[in-house]
């Protein structure tokens, strides 16, 4: 007989869940993006996923005015972090800052917050978003 170790049999079944997962949201994610990634063709921005623009140092000028609309699309957390984190450039400020910094202040969850501000911070000076609720506790993001 071949048995293994009751404790290898559940390591291996943890990390199986585990592959499920990860699994299932690359499919998610995927499923979500489908329209972001097809309408950003069609404006001559070729990517697979939006994090190819984190992957990159941020989104080109021409995704940027796409990205900033997919901001009041209902997305995937995960697709929707992508989108912000795509926009931390300097060069996103004129279509995005606005946007940003209300998204800022309406949102409650940290960590919606934190990407929020680490975009904003890259286009912006602290002196400028000091109005911002709880910004100080971001101060590290800003230029």
């Amino acid at each position: 007989m071949n048995e293994q170790p009751a404790d290898a049999t559940g390591r291996q079944a943890t990390l199986a869940e585990q592959r499920h997962r990860v699994e299932a949201l690359a499919v998610a994610c995927s499923i979500d993006e489908q329209r972001l990634v097809l309408e950003l063709r069609e404006h001559e921005v070729y990517v697979t996923s939006v994090w190819d623009f984190i992957a990159s140092g941020g989104a080109p000028p021409k995704a940027v005015p796409i990205l900033v609309a997919h901001l009041s699309t209902d997305h995937h957390e995960r697709i929707w972090e992508g989108i912000v984190r795509a926009l931390a450039v300097k060069h996103a400020r004129p279509a995005a800052f606005d946007v940003l910094t209300e998204l800022y202040r309406r949102e409650e969850r940290r960590s919606r917050r934190t990407a929020l501000a680490h975009a904003i911070g890259a286009m912006a000076r602290f002196d400028e978003v000091q109005d911002l609720p709880d910004i100080e506790n971001y101060r590290s993001s800003f230029r």
